[in-house]
């Protein structure tokens, strides 16, 4: 909910998907990534649990998608990561790709430091990303696998 507070007309955005009676049914949060102008990441969707299998999510992806391409002109790409909804999202049109490294430039780490840190990458021998995120329960820890998804607008 933080996310949607902080939401104004530039990166990073959220996006919501309500109903006739103004009701929650989808968010959408995106942001840039550092090393490509061109590109962003879709870092969350959800749809209310009661809402899914109903085309509100395949609703909100084209919605999302059609306002950057209206009014971010530049964007070329977005990307995605998923561990268990490869399906859904490859219906809506994006293939899997290779990992990225995943840095997001609206953090306030990056304020007036994005060159330092795109030319830090820049001297990074290349390495492939790990493609797994790190799930917590308890004291149980689990690397679920994660596919890197992306589509051209």
């Amino acid at each position: 909910m933080r996310r949607l507070e902080r939401s104004c007309n530039e990166f990073p955005l959220s996006y919501i998907l309500v109903n006739n009676d103004d009701q929650l049914i989808g968010y959408c949060y995106i942001d840039r990534l550092l090393d490509d102008e061109q590109s962003v990441i879709i870092e969350s969707v959800c749809v209310q649990r009661m809402s899914r299998g109903t085309g509100y999510g395949k609703i909100l992806m084209k919605l999302v998608e059609d306002e950057l391409h209206q009014k971010e002109p530049k964007i070329k790409c977005i990307y995605l990561t998923t561990t268990d909804k490869r399906h859904f999202y490859e219906k809506c049109g994006y293939e899997e790709t290779t990992p990225r490294v995943r840095l997001n430039i609206s953090s306030k780490l990056f304020n007036g430091n994005e060159e330092v840190f795109k030319n830090l990458l820049a001297s990074q021998k290349q390495t492939a990303p790990d493609s797994h995120v790190i799930l917590q329960k308890g004291s149980s820890v689990q690397r679920i696998a994660t596919v890197w998804m992306k589509k051209r607008i």
